[in-house]
Parts: structure tokens; C-alpha cells; sequence
């Protein structure tokens, strides 16, 4: 037999005797740990309001401070992606100078304006 059907019957849902919850109610009542046990979930008294407190003071705190990160996490892709655009807005600009205004050299300048000082 293989594993995989040795699984399924091992796991296979087997249904209690009968009588099986009336006889654990019983016992628990006849150990008296019935009483005791619904005291200590529902009667916790200001240790279980302290606890519940705590439970709700970390999930806020915890809540802020995702917040605070997602939106410093933000900021710092808006922030990548300007100085990206800036770059590339730099780039263009200097190629389109050197496109319409080429670079002049000293000797081309002095010949410019001694020219206009002929006229």
C-alpha cells in the first residue's frame, strides 16, 4: 500500500461512541474544573482588561508606525523619480544647446566683435 492511501485512511474522520459529550460534561462537573474554568476566561477581572488594553495599544502603535513607513517608502520613490526627470530634463536641455547656440571659441568671439565694431 502506498503512502498516500495509508494517509487517507489514517486521517479518515472517525465518529465519537455515543454518549461521548454527555460523559465529558460529566467529568468536568464531577471534577468541579467546569466552574473554575469559565471563571478564569470570563471573570479575568482588571487583568483581562489590562491585557485586552495592551493587545490594542500595540495593534495601534504597530498600525502608526506601517503607516509612517509606507509613507516615507513613497516619498523616497517620488523623490527617485524626480531626480530622475531632472536628469534626463538636463540632458535634453544641454543637447539642444549644443544644437542651437554651439560652443564658440576665443578667436570666433573676437572676430565677432571686431566686426561689429567695423560697421
Amino acid at each position: 500500500m502506498n503512502l498516500d492511501a495509508r494517509l487517507r485512511r489514517a486521517l479518515q474522520p472517525v465518529d465519537p461512541p455515543a454518549g461521548f459529550a454527555r460523559r465529558v460534561r460529566q467529568r468536568i462537573e464531577a471534577d468541579g474544573h467546569g466552574a473554575r474554568a469559565h471563571e478564569a476566561v470570563a471573570g479575568g477581572g482588571w487583568r483581562s482588561w489590562l491585557a485586552t488594553a495592551a493587545a490594542v495599544a500595540a495593534i495601534a502603535a504597530g498600525t502608526y508606525a506601517y503607516q509612517e513607513y509606507e509613507q516615507r517608502r513613497e516619498a523616497l520613490a517620488a523623490r527617485a523619480q524626480i531626480l530622475l526627470g531632472l536628469q534626463i530634463a538636463s540632458r535634453e536641455l544641454n543637447a539642444v544647446q549644443r544644437v542651437v547656440a554651439p560652443p564658440r571659441h576665443e578667436s570666433e568671439a573676437s572676430a565677432t566683435t571686431d566686426a561689429g565694431e567695423d560697421q
